[in-house]
């Protein structure tokens, strides 16, 4: 009988558990705004270059394929994602490469990983 018990608990934990992650997962996510830089990820990560005296290296990187992602002021990596397949992330942020823009768009995060949808994009005199 304690058998039967110790397992029903069991069951009930794991089910609230699985409950609990599905939700975390259905977040929504935060329209945020941010004032960033245009880079190219692979530079930044690797090796710290971004900034106008990287703007010719990543914006080749980026006619080669390279994603651009968003370096925040305080210093958060989002990464440019698309809402709708089949279409770029980057397009809006390209012409301002290695410049301040003020940016605002929807953010999901997973794992540590920050994603930004880009809605608008405006650049900072």
């Amino acid at each position: 009988m304690i058998r039967f018990l110790t397992l029903g608990v069991a069951v009930c934990l794991l089910s609230l558990s699985l409950a609990f992650a599905a939700e975390e997962m259905k977040k929504e996510p935060k329209t945020l705004t941010i004032l960033s830089e245009p880079v190219d990820p692979a530079c930044y990560i690797s090796q710290g270059l971004k900034g106008e005296g990287h703007k010719a290296c990543a914006t080749a990187c980026h006619k080669a394929g390279q994603s651009l992602a968003l370096l925040s002021d305080d210093g958060s990596l989002f990464f440019t994602i698309e809402g709708k397949p089949g279409t770029s992330p980057d397009e809006a942020l390209v012409p301002f490469i290695g410049t301040k823009v003020k940016v605002t768009g929807k953010v999901f995060e997973s794992g540590g990983a920050k994603g930004m949808v880009v809605e608008k994009v405006e650049p900072v005199k």
